[in-house]
This record gives structure tokens, sequence and C-alpha cells, in this order.
């Protein structure tokens, strides 16, 4: 798709140039003393066509960038997902279950763990119940 696209525009780009198009004449610079100087020379003679050949790069780079970041983003809802659908099943074998056994079953940070018990809470598929020491401790919702 991004082919095509870069397809179509050089074509555009291609109809738009005048017919004969030539490129400018170079202008006569002083000798350069070393290859910093060369470089500047040559990019002021083939600036008008290294600049927006340059431009065209950083803006593939950010669709790419942008692309990946998608891509990464649900990647990691899947694998938050899987393992909230990891955590019912747990549930369901089980009558109670706190942050530490979740942790140890799914092999996560204890943490993680909890954000994604209390998830289900807000989401309303498991309940709460505080016990007296403190430590939260969920059960299916309805049972």
């Amino acid at each position: 798709m991004l082919l095509a696209a870069f397809h179509r525009l050089t074509a555009l780009a291609l109809a738009a140039a005048p017919r004969g198009f030539r490129p400018r004449q170079h202008k006569a610079h002083p000798p350069a003393d070393d290859q910093a100087h060369q470089l500047w020379y040559w990019l002021d003679d083939h600036g008008d066509i290294v600049f927006p050949l340059l431009g065209l790069a950083i803006v593939v780079l950010v669709l790419f960038g942008i692309r990946r970041g998608m891509t990464s983003n649900v990647a990691e809802l899947h694998q938050k997902q899987d393992r909230k659908d990891e955590i019912v099943r747990m549930m369901r074998s089980k009558l109670l279950v706190t942050a530490e056994a979740v942790a140890g079953d799914l092999r996560i940070d204890r943490f993680a763990a909890s954000a994604l018990l209390d998830e289900l809470v807000r989401e309303g598929k498991l309940l709460e119940q505080k016990s007296s020491g403190g430590i939260a401790s969920y059960r299916l919702k309805g049972l």
C-alpha cells in the first residue's frame, strides 16, 4: 500500500515537471579546503533534488514509526486481555484468589497482577473482599 502510494506520488511529480526539464547550472565555488566544504558545495548544487528526497525519507520514517507503535499497542492489549482471561479461568477452579497467587500462576509481577484484578473488578467480572489482615481476595461475581 505504501509502495503504491509512493509510485503514484512519483508519477504525479514527473507529470507536473515541465517538458525538457533540466537542472539549473551549478554556481562557481572557490576551491574546497576539506571534505566538509565539498559536501556543502555539493548540497548547494544538488539541493533541489536532495532536500525533497530528505523530506520524503523523514515522512516515510515517521509513518513507519507510527505504524510500529500502533502494532505494538495492539499486541500489548491482546496480551493483557489474554492474561485477564487466564485469571477468569483460574477463578473458576478456585474460590478465592489473591494477587500473589495470580502473580505466581501467571509468572508476572505482583503489582501487575493486582492491576489486572482491579480492572476485572471495574469491569464487573470479579468482586473484591477485604480480609482482616488487609489482604484483598477476589472471587467471581455471582458465586
